[in-house]
């Protein structure tokens, strides 16, 4: 059975949310996480993402999305969520992202070369920039 792109999607904004990329940096997921000794998050939390609002999709729809992944678990009842066998969250970043955007508007960031991509945590490319002057 081929998944729709939507519940892709969906299941990779979740996947990212829960990811060592962004709980290095965001500190309400790291607490949800955090404050169950099992590392459950409630699924009713990613609703109140404005990504996860943007697709309109219910709690149950996000438990079925979760379900074929490797990077989570869904809980029995299915009303939470949690990284696979409750991996260890990541060191703590001192960068934020609204840190970084001040930064990078006063010239502080430093730039990406030009024609390099970049790459998800799943090394996936999630950028990938062209020189059509030079093909």
């Amino acid at each position: 059975m081929v998944e729709s792109t939507a519940v892709t999607d969906l299941r990779v904004q979740i996947e990212y949310y829960l990811s060592d990329a962004n709980l290095g940096r965001d500190k309400f997921f790291r607490e949800q996480i955090q404050t169950d000794k099992e590392g459950w998050v409630a699924i009713n939390h990613f609703l109140n993402c404005n990504k996860v609002k943007q697709l309109g999709v219910s709690a149950a729809e996000i438990a079925d999305a979760v379900g074929p992944s490797e990077k989570l678990d869904v809980s029995a009842d299915k009303l939470s969520v949690r990284r696979a066998g409750n991996l260890a969250l990541p060191e703590r970043s001192t960068i934020n992202k609204r840190d970084t955007k001040a930064a990078d508007k006063a010239g502080v960031v430093e730039k990406k070369p030009t024609g390099e991509d970049e790459y998800g945590a799943d090394g996936k490319v999630i950028l990938e920039e062209k020189d059509f002057d030079n093909p």
